[in-house]
């Protein structure tokens, strides 16, 4: 009879990124496997809670003989949230604004996200990991390693682009998805059907959304995300932040991006282009995935995230 695998050490705390003449911004994260292993830095998309990286995902890539960290960006879950920076317009015309190459207002950028990612290692006092990003995650990564490369080992982006002006990377399926009418102060149960609503119409043709999973991770994510205001700000940090074209090429670390190939939030064009841009990146497109992280997919991915750690040993 096969053993088990052993059980993988679990930690969590609080980073701290301070800001010069502004308060610091904490970020909750958490640990998994030995941090004696090489670091895996898990950054999450737009809204996205840590949780969002399953915590089976990331116990399986521990036992690759990684240390995996995921984390809370600022204005989610149990990370500092930020005041102000209200919206001016709906996400359909403010989105529509930036792509025409009109000016976007932030509170904060994507830039200063990059650093609370930093900041996450400066507090597990690790020098340089392997930092892997999906969709918004992708975007911090890249500037991670663009601006900051003594920190980045190597990339993995999912899902992700470079965030070029003059493009439209929206899907007619999420476009109809954000023009949605919003209630101001949903039940849980209200925002739990919505939430599983959305992911449905992220999945892939033939990766549907693990419905049951996603229930029971937003029972917890309700709980701990008082704020709602968060991804608003988030998302102005994307278009106030601008494209990522010089950073990405500039990057100068083994990259591999997976993308699906019917992904409605980020087209597959999208990661085709920031392919062209990363030098030497390999890009893997998935037939019929979509902009979520099948659990039919975990085996895959980390095969290819463990081949580019390796690239850059």
């Amino acid at each position: 009879m096969t053993a088990a695998p052993e059980a993988v050490p679990r930690r969590g705390g609080f980073a701290r990124n301070e800001r010069p003449g502004k308060p610091p911004v904490e970020l909750c994260y958490e640990e998994f496997g030995s941090p004696a292993n090489p670091t895996v830095l898990l950054v999450m998309g737009l809204g996205g809670q840590m949780l969002l990286w399953p915590s089976g995902f990331c116990e399986q890539l521990a036992q690759r003989g990684f240390h995996v960290v995921r984390f809370d960006n600022r204005d989610v879950g149990l990370s500092t949230k930020l005041a102000g920076g209200q919206p001016s317009a709906t996400l359909p015309i403010r989105a529509l604004r930036y792509f025409l190459g009109l000016p976007s207002a932030k509170p904060y950028s994507l830039r200063d996200m990059a650093g609370d990612a930093a900041a996450v290692l400066d507090s597990l006092e690790v020098e340089r990991a392997h930092v892997v990003g999906a969709s918004m995650g992708g975007m911090i990564a890249q500037l991670l390693a663009a601006e900051q490369a003594q920190r980045v080992l190597s990339l993995g982006l999912f899902f992700t682009c470079a965030n070029e002006r003059f493009s439209i990377p929206l899907g007619p399926r999420m476009l109809a998805s954000a023009a949605e009418k919003q209630l101001k102060s949903p039940t849980k149960e209200q925002a739990a059907d919505r939430f599983v609503r959305g992911y449905q119409r992220l999945a892939g043709r033939n990766y549907p959304a693990e419905t049951a999973w996603l229930r029971s991770e937003f029972e917890v994510m309700w709980d701990r995300y008082p704020d709602r205001d968060g991804p608003e700000r988030q998302f102005d940090a994307i278009l106030g932040t601008g494209s990522l074209a010089e950073a990405a090429a500039s990057i100068d670390r083994p990259t591999v991006i997976i993308h699906g190939d019917d992904d409605p939030l980020v087209r597959v064009a999208c990661g085709q282009s920031l392919a062209r841009l990363i030098p030497g990146a390999k890009l893997n497109v998935v037939e019929g995935m979509g902009h979520t992280l099948p659990f039919g997919l975990w085996d895959f991915f980390i095969e290819e995230l463990a081949a580019n750690f390796a690239r850059a040993a």
